[in-house]
């Protein structure tokens, strides 16, 4: 007989002697550990929503710091401010993040050039915001976004 068998026959011996003895132990360790149960999927649920209220905030942080990043870019450089080349480092991980950010998320999209074929491809790319859905989202989240930013934003969708 297996170890396993073993118990199981010990756990059943050891409930039908609780039974004869009217001392109810396994089914008060049985209630104990619903209870147990019960609070901890209560306990994951309450953990679930706060995540999910967390990832959501956590976007729209990270969606604020990219419009921040192309307010600052624009008043760099007035000229070609939404377009990325990825042979400069610093580009090449504005590409990832933007893409993570706003692409992803449907927020903007990108508009790839190609300038050479042979061996290694290469491209650009040009940010194509959809400037009044976030500016919208911006409006949703008024307390996190500064006042500067939200006019920012309100202009570059009055220029398209």
């Amino acid at each position: 007989m297996s170890r396993w068998a073993r118990l199981r026959w010990r756990v059943r011996l050891f409930a039908v002697i609780d039974w004869l003895l009217g001392t109810h132990l396994l089914d008060r360790a049985t209630n104990r550990w619903r209870q147990e149960l019960e609070t901890m999927q209560s306990e994951i649920a309450s953990l679930q929503a706060q995540l999910e209220e967390l990832d959501v905030s956590r976007g729209a942080i990270l969606r604020h710091l990219c419009l921040s990043y192309l307010e600052l870019r624009q008043s760099q450089s007035p000229e070609g401010w939404l377009h990325f080349d990825p042979r400069v480092a610093t580009e090449e991980t504005a590409i990832d993040v933007l893409t993570r950010a706003l692409v992803t998320p449907h927020w903007a999209r990108w508009k790839i050039t190609q300038l050479a074929k042979g061996e290694e491809d290469l491209y650009t790319y040009d940010l194509v915001p959809d400037w009044e859905a976030l500016h919208q989202d911006a409006l949703n989240h008024v307390a996190s976004v500064p006042p500067s930013l939200l006019d920012w934003l309100r202009q570059q969708g009055e220029r398209d």
